[in-house]
C-alpha cells in the first residue's frame, strides 16, 4: 500500500500564506535588580532552549496557529563554591496565523513545524534583542535556528 505522504501534492513554500504574526507572551524577570547592575559579567552564561507547536483553528480547514517558544536564561558563576545566580529570564511566545490553498498535502507538517518558524525567526531575534538591550541586560543576539533538524529531532522522541 503506497504512503500517504506520496500520494499527496506538496504544497510549496511560496503557497503558504502568512496572515498575521503577533507577541502572544513576553516575560522578562531580572531577579536580582538593581543588584546585578553593580556587579555585570562582562561574559555571562545564556542558555536558549526552542520549542515550536502548530494548532488547526478549525478542523477540515488549512488555517493554523504555529507558535514558536523561546527561553533565554543568563546566568553568572560567582565562584566554584556558589550556585549561579540568575541575571535575566527572558520567556517569548511569537505566532502566526497561516494558511494554505490546500489541507491535502505531503509536506503540511514540514511547512508548520520548519518553513513557518524560520519565516518567523528575523522577528524573533529583533524582539529579544532588543527586549534585552533595552532592559540594560547584555544584548542577546540568537544565532539562526536549525528548525529542520529540531523538528526531525523532535519526530525521532515520538516514535
Amino acid at each position: 500500500m503506497p504512503d500517504n505522504e506520496q500520494t499527496l501534492p506538496k504544497t510549496k513554500l511560496s503557497d503558504l500564506i502568512l496572515k498575521t504574526q503577533y507577541i502572544k507572551e513576553i516575560s522578562l524577570k531580572t531577579p536580582d535588580a538593581p543588584h546585578i547592575f553593580t556587579n555585570m559579567p562582562s561574559s555571562p552564561n545564556l542558555t536558549v532552549t526552542v520549542d515550536v507547536n502548530a494548532q488547526q483553528l478549525i478542523e477540515g480547514e488549512a488555517n493554523f496557529d504555529v507558535t514558536v517558544f523561546i527561553s533565554c536564561v543568563s546566568t553568572n558563576q560567582n565562584s566554584q563554591d556558589e550556585d549561579a545566580v540568575t541575571i535575566f529570564s527572558l520567556h517569548l511566545q511569537y505566532a502566526a496565523l497561516v494558511t494554505f490553498p490546500a489541507l491535502e498535502t505531503s509536506n503540511l507538517e514540514e511547512l508548520l513545524m520548519v518553513n513557518t518558524p524560520d519565516l518567523l525567526f528575523p522577528e524573533i531575534r529583533n524582539i529579544i534583542l532588543n527586549t534585552t538591550k533595552d532592559a540594560n541586560l547584555p544584548p542577546v543576539i540568537l544565532q539562526r535556528i536549525d528548525f529542520y533538524n529540531m523538528w526531525k529531532e523532535k519526530k525521532r522522541n515520538y516514535l
